[in-house]
């Protein structure tokens, strides 16, 4: 399998605007063309696992709610009372926190959810008119949508607290750019762990420390210098910025950020999709 998808082809595919668009418009085109089965296919993954419960689906909702809320209290209620934030800080701690948390716990999920896109519907994968390409999408999907409630109250906190300014216009562009970042990535860890199963933990490991390790519940300049290149060199730390200059600066604060942010997705998408491509012939005899 080593010898199959050269380095240097994975790069030109990425860096190539024909194949990303041509991702981009297929991925629109699977959702365009099946979005009965895609629909039934997330509405089954937000119910199954609480299908029995007495309050049923709203337990998907509801444990977002909670951990968000968890973090609000933690670092923005007891440690920030602690923290010396300097009186030129523009806004609520709180609502920077809500504004940089929330976007990363919705690609965290995205994240953990993508490695068992394929290996949690073998019987699916291995017949031959199903379209195994939606198993991704649907996963990012139901991945995303516990998370909106969560997404509102950012909304709702920062109006309440400081007013919202006309770049909160921006966020479904950047909700756009977010969704073509997590699918593509979706892509290319459903594509892989068949391959390789330790993928799962290794993800769950690292999305559990990534959060650390960006300017979700303190300030980069709070870092240690020596320790600050880790921030700047995580590239969902652009992904959180963006969110912050439309949530809670409501300015292009960061301007930097939301191209590199764009440029990953991109590439994301590409590789991600023609990677999950190049193996489809082998997931048979993987799962």
């Amino acid at each position: 399998m080593n010898g199959i998808f050269p380095a240097a082809r994975w790069v030109r595919v990425g860096l190539s605007p024909y194949r990303n668009s041509q991702a981009l418009w297929t991925t629109i085109e699977q959702i365009r063309r099946y979005p009965d089965l895609l629909r039934e296919m997330v509405d089954r993954d937000l119910s199954a696992a609480h299908a029995r419960h007495g309050f049923g689906a709203l337990w998907v909702f509801i444990h977002p709610l909670v951990v968000v809320g968890t973090y609000l209290l933690i670092f923005g209620f007891v440690l920030g009372s602690k923290l010396s934030i300097s009186a030129d800080f523009p806004g609520d701690f709180s609502a920077y926190i809500l504004a940089s948390l929330v976007p990363w716990l919705m690609m965290q999920a995205a994240l953990v959810r993508g490695p068992g896109a394929l290996i949690g519907s073998a019987s699916l994968v291995k017949q031959v008119v199903f379209p195994i390409e939606l198993l991704p999408i649907a996963s990012t999907i139901a991945a995303t949508i516990p998370h909106l409630p969560a997404l509102a109250l950012v909304i709702l906190y920062k109006a309440y607290v400081g007013g919202l300014s006309w770049m909160v216009l921006l966020l479904p562009v950047v909700f756009v750019i977010h969704a073509i970042l997590a699918v593509g990535l979706s892509f290319a860890l459903a594509a892989i762990t068949p391959f390789f199963r330790d993928l799962r933990e290794l993800v769950t490991v690292f999305t559990s420390i990534a959060m650390y390790l960006m300017p979700t519940v303190y300030l980069p300049d709070w870092m240690p210098r020596a320790l600050r290149p880790l921030i700047y060199s995580n590239p969902f730390s652009y992904l959180v910025w963006v969110y912050q200059d439309v949530l809670f600066f409501g300015s292009f604060r960061h301007p930097y950020a939301w191209a590199i942010t764009l440029l990953f997705a991109l590439l994301s998408l590409g590789l991600g999709y023609r990677m999950f491509e190049k193996l489809k012939p082998y997931y048979g005899n993987a799962l």
